[in-house]
């Protein structure tokens, strides 16, 4: 861990919301560092392992969240890798990246809350999200961050 990153725990809930089909909340707790700039701003990285619903196969991805206050950008690298830049009120179109190939992707935010702190803090997240030009769901991330405590770098 680089002097000046904090080990901290992450608690994140993130619901999907179809217009057909259940919602889809994932939850979990982690790990990670965050990293605090001058400016206020951070750097939380961590890692997201899922199970493939259709394969059962256990996948990993690296997340990196930016935080700003009126800005998050969240960098997804692994077997399905994307960034989405969240402004309130703002449309980002990006590619989503996938073993089967590429899809064109846009998050629309309709909210976007950040509360940046050293010891703790959190990131709220509402947003549309299109694949291929069409609407696939609206979406909620709701994420809270502590520092460790004892694991925090001198």
């Amino acid at each position: 861990m680089k002097k000046d990153e904090t080990s901290v725990l992450i608690n994140l809930l993130a619901i999907a919301k179809y217009d057909r089909a259940p919602d889809y909340p994932i939850q979990f707790m982690t790990r990670g560092t965050l990293s605090m700039e001058e400016s206020g701003n951070a750097v939380l990285a961590y890692n997201e392992t899922q199970q493939d619903e259709e394969t059962g196969e256990m996948t990993t991805a690296q997340i990196t969240l930016s935080l700003e206050k009126n800005r998050v950008t969240m960098t997804r690298m692994g077997e399905y890798s994307n960034t989405m830049v969240f402004v309130p009120d703002r449309r980002f179109e990006g590619t989503y990246h996938t073993p089967f190939g590429n899809m064109d992707m846009a998050v629309y935010a309709r909210g976007v809350q950040c509360n940046i702190g050293r010891e703790k803090g959190s990131v709220h997240l509402k947003y549309q999200l299109d694949l291929q030009g069409a609407y696939a769901s609206s979406n909620e991330l709701h994420l809270e961050y502590t520092a460790s405590g004892k694991e925090k770098a001198q």
